[in-house]
C-alpha cells in the first residue's frame, strides 16, 4: 500500500512539473508574439532548466535566438535539441542554416564540429528525416559551394526548386554559388528575383548590400540596405551590414550609430560591442576600445570573439602581457579556433620570440588556417 502511495505520489510530482513547463513554453510563446523577445527567452530558458531531457524547449530557445540573430547561443541550443532527441528534423534543419549563416563549416565559433564533412552528415540527417525540406536542400547547396564543387552546389538548389519553385531561399542561394564562383551578374540577378517573389526578403536585401560593399560602390550598397530596413527596421543583420558599408566608406560616425541602434534593440548582442571596440580601436581610442569588448565579455564569459579582440587593442596599444592573456582565454574557451593561434603567433614575431611565433603558427596550421599553412611553407616547415 506505501509503495503504491508513493509511486502515485511521483507520478502526481512529474505530470505538475510537466504542466507548469507546458504553461512556461505558454508562456514564452505569447511574450514572442507580443515581441517581448527578452521576456519570451526567459520563460524558454526556465523551461528547458525545468525539463533537460526535452528537445522541444530547446528548439524554441533556439528559434528565437536565431530569430534575434544570436547565431552561437542558437547553434548550441539546437545541437543540444539533437542530442537529446536525433528525429527532430526541425532542429537538424535550423543547427545547420546557423552554422552556414554564420559562414562556420568548421564548428570555429562554437567547437561542436571540426570540419565542413561532419556538417554534411548533420544536413543529410535533415534531409533523411524531412526529405520535403528544401531549406535543407539549400544547405547542402552552400556546403557543397564551399568545397567549391559548384555542380554539385547548383544541383542541390535544383532539388530545392522542385520542392517549391518559389523558395526565395533556394533563388538566394544560387545568387551565392553564382557569387562564390564570379559570375557577379548572375548573382545579382538571382538576388533581385528573389525580391521579386519575397519583397521582404532580408537575405536577399543583405546579399546586394554585401556585393555593392565589395565592389566599392558604397552608395548602392547602403541604399539597397536602407531599403531592406524600410521592410523590417529592426533587422539585426541589415543594421550590422550598414555599419560595415558606413566603415568603408569612411563614414564612422554613421557606423557607430547603426551599432548603437542595434544595442538599443537587443543590449545583448555581442557582434554590435565588439564592432564598436573595432571602430574606436582603428581611431585610436583604445580604452574606449577596451571597454566595449569587456562589456561583451560580461554578457557572455564564452565569447572567444571579445577575447580575441581585446588581444587586438592590447596588442595595438603595445600592452602584449594582456594582449597573450587575453587570447589564451580565448583558447581556453575554444581550442580549435585557428583564428586565435594565428593572433598569437603575430604576438610572439612582435616580441621577437621566433620558437613560440613557429610553435603558434603550427597549432593554426593543424587546424586549417590557410595563412599559416603559408607561413610554414614559406618557412620550409611541416605541420
Amino acid at each position: 500500500m506505501r509503495k503504491t502511495l508513493l509511486l502515485l505520489l511521483a507520478l502526481s510530482l512529474c505530470g505538475t512539473a510537466l504542466c507548469q513547463n507546458s504553461d512556461l513554453i505558454a508562456k514564452g510563446q505569447n511574450a514572442e508574439k507580443l515581441d517581448l523577445l527578452d521576456r519570451a527567452q526567459s520563460y524558454y530558458e526556465q523551461a528547458v532548466a525545468a525539463e533537460p531531457d526535452n528537445a522541444i524547449p530547446l528548439l524554441l530557445l533556439g528559434k528565437l535566438q536565431e530569430k534575434r540573430a544570436h547565431i552561437d547561443e542558437a547553434t548550441v541550443s539546437f545541437f543540444q535539441a539533437t542530442t537529446l532527441n536525433d528525429t527532430l528534423a526541425e532542429a537538424y534543419e535550423h543547427l545547420v542554416y546557423c552554422l552556414i549563416e554564420n559562414n562556420d563549416f568548421e564548428g570555429i565559433h562554437c567547437g561542436l564540429i571540426s570540419n565542413a564533412d561532419q556538417l554534411l552528415q548533420l544536413t543529410e540527417r535533415a534531409i533523411e528525416l524531412n526529405p520535403q525540406s528544401a531549406s535543407a536542400y539549400c544547405s547542402m547547396a552552400l556546403i557543397y559551394n564551399y568545397k567549391k564543387n559548384y555542380t554539385n552546389a547548383i544541383n542541390w538548389v535544383k532539388k530545392a526548386l522542385e520542392i517549391d519553385p518559389k523558395s526565395p531561399r533556394a533563388t538566394n542561394t544560387l545568387g551565392v554559388i553564382y557569387y562564390k564562383r564570379g559570375n557577379d551578374n548572375d548573382a545579382l540577378a538571382q538576388f533581385r528575383k528573389t525580391l521579386a517573389n519575397d519583397p521582404d526578403n532580408i537575405d536577399a536585401y543583405y546579399n546586394l548590400g554585401v556585393m555593392y560593399t565589395q565592389r566599392n560602390n558604397y552608395e548602392t550598397a547602403i541604399s539597397h540596405l536602407r531599403k531592406g530596413l524600410q521592410r523590417d527596421n529592426k533587422s539585426i543583420k541589415l543594421l550590422y551590414y550598414l555599419g560595415i558599408a558606413y566603415i568603408q566608406r569612411g563614414d564612422d560616425k554613421k557606423a557607430v550609430q547603426c551599432y548603437e541602434t542595434i544595442i538599443g534593440l537587443d543590449s545583448t548582442y555581442l557582434p554590435a560591442y565588439n564592432r564598436l571596440g573595432a571602430v574606436y580601436a582603428l581611431k585610436g581610442n583604445y580604452d574606449e576600445a577596451i571597454a566595449y569588448h569587456q562589456k561583451a565579455a560580461r554578457i557572455n564569459p564564452n565569447n572567444t570573439d571579445a577575447y580575441k579582440c581585446l588581444g587586438q587593442v592590447y596588442t595595438d596599444k603595445g600592452d602584449y602581457v594582456k594582449a597573450l592573456r587575453s587570447y589564451q582565454k580565448a583558447v581556453a574557451i575554444n581550442d580549435r579556433d585557428h583564428e586565435t593561434y594565428c593572433l598569437i603567433a603575430k604576438l610572439y614575431a612582435k616580441q621577437g620570440n621566433a620558437a613560440r611565433e613557429a610553435s603558434s603558427y603550427k597549432k593554426a596550421a593543424k587546424l586549417g588556417n590557410k595563412e599559416a599553412q603559408a607561413w610554414m611553407v614559406s618557412k620550409g616547415q611541416a605541420w
